[in-house]
C-alpha cells in the first residue's frame, strides 16, 4: 500500500472530520505533528489518542532544542544542540527530549541535525541547530543526544543529507546550490558516515549540487551517493516536499513521485493533507513496484528497530516534573 510510505502533516490541534476520513481511507506509515498542533498536554494526549485508534502509525516530531523546540510551552526551553555539546550535556538533552517524547506518546525525533556550521552559509542558515564546524564535534555532540533520545525508547533521525553547511540560502523557501568541493564534501559526510549505524534513518535535503536538481530528486545523491558511496543499509526520509525549495519542480504529487524513485523511502507532506491522496495515487502509478517494495522493506526495517529501542526502554518513567527539573538545570549550567 504505497500510502504507508508516507507521514503527513495536519492542520491544528485537532483532528478535523476530514483529516479524519482522509487518514482512514489512505492509512499512512506515520504523522507529524508541528507547534501548531500542540496547544496544552491535554489537548495533544486527546489528539495523539484519536490517531492510535485511527492505527495511522509513527508519530514524528522536530524536537532538536534551540530554535527548534515544539514542546518548548508544555516543558520549557530545552538548549540548542551547540549549547547542549558545549556543555558536554548532549546525551542529557537528549534524553530528555526522549522521555518527553515517550511521555506524549512519539516514536520519532526528526533529528539530531549534523550539518556543519560553516562560517558565511551554514553558520547563517542554521544557527544553533548545529553543533560545530568541525565534523568531529558534530559526531561526539550528535552521538550523544542520539543515544540519549535511545535509552528512552525514541528512535532518530540524522538531517540534512548530504549537509546544508555550506548552502547559503533556507530550503524553506529557496533552492540553494551547492559548489562542488572534494574535501569540503567530506567534512559535510562525515558525520552521516560515523553516525548512520546508530540512527538507521537519514533525512535528504532540498539542497542541490551544480546540476540543479534538488538531493530528495536526486538518484545521484540519495542513491548512489547515500548507498552506494556511503553504504547505507537504513530508512531514508525526504525532507517537507511541499517546502519552497521545490517549486519549480513540478505539482506535489509529481514531487513526492520523484522523491520515492530517486531513493526517499518516507515522503513528508507536512501541511496539505488534502493532496496526500493524489500524491499516494501518483507513487503508486509512476513509481516502480520494486522501488515501493524496496522502501518498504527498509520502512519495515526502522519501525523493528524503534520495537526494539521500546522493548529495552520499558515504559516511560521520568515524571513530566523531572524533565522540568532537567531542563532548568540544563539551562542553567
Amino acid at each position: 500500500m504505497s500510502s504507508r510510505l508516507f507521514a503527513v502533516g495536519l492542520a491544528g490541534p485537532a483532528l478535523e472530520p476530514a483529516e479524519r476520513e482522509i487518514l482512514a481511507a489512505h492509512p499512512p506509515r506515520g504523522v507529524i505533528l508541528f507547534r501548531r498542533n500542540i496547544e496544552d498536554g491535554e489537548r495533544l494526549a486527546k489528539l495523539i489518542n484519536e490517531l492510535r485508534e485511527l492505527g495511522v502509525g509513527h508519530l514524528f516530531l522536530d524536537q532538536e532544542g534551540g530554535p527548534v523546540d515544539r514542546l518548548r510551552d508544555l516543558i520549557g526551553p530545552a538548549p540548542s544542540l551547540r549549547r547542549a555539546g558545549r556543555m558536554a550535556a548532549a546525551r542529557r538533552a537528549g534524553s530528555a527530549a526522549g522521555a518527553a517524547l515517550a511521555s506524549f506518546g512519539f516514536d520519532v525525533d526528526l533529528a539530531p541535525v549534523v550539518d556543519r556550521a560553516v562560517e558565511g552559509a551554514g553558520a547563517l542558515v542554521l544557527g544553533e541547530r548545529s553543533a560545530s564546524a568541525d565534523p568531529d564535534e558534530i559526531i561526539r555532540a550528535a552521538g550523544d543526544f542520539l543515544d540519549g533520545l535511545h535509552s528512552q525508547g525514541v528512535g532518530g533521525c540524522l538531517k540534512h543529507f548530504p549537509g546544508l553547511g555550506r548552502a547559503g540560502l533556507d530550503t524553506h523557501r529557496f533552492l540553494p546550490i551547492v559548489p562542488r568541493d572534494a574535501a569540503e564534501e567530506a567534512l559535510d559526510l562525515a558525520p552521516f558516515r560515523a553516525l548512520m549505524g546508530r540512527a538507521r534513518a537519514i533525512m535528504i535535503s532540498h539542497a542541490a549540487a551544480p546540476d540543479g536538481v534538488p538531493s530528495s530528486l536526486s538518484r545521484a545523491r540519495a542513491t548512489v551517493l547515500l548507498r552506494g558511496r556511503l553504504g547505507f543499509g537504513g530508512a531514508a526520509f525526504s525532507d517537507d516536499l511541499e517546502m519552497g525549495a521545490l517549486e519549480a519542480f513540478g505539482e506535489l504529487p509529481e514531487r513526492c513521485a520523484r522523491a520515492a524513485e530517486a531513493g526517499c523511502d518516507l515522503l513528508f507532506v507536512c501541511r496539505r493533507i488534502q493532496t496526500y491522496p493524489a500524491c499516494v495515487e501518483a507513487v503508486e502509478r509512476l513509481v516502480p513496484r520494486f522501488r515501493r517494495d524496496e522502501a518498504t522493506r527498509r520502512l519495515d526495517a526502522y519501525a523493528a528497530h524503534l520495537g526494539v529501542l521500546r522493548l529495552a526502554a520499558g515504559p516511560p518513567l521520568i515524571t513530566l516534573a523531572a524533565i522540568r527539573a532537567e531542563l532548568r538545570a540544563l539551562g542553567q549550567a
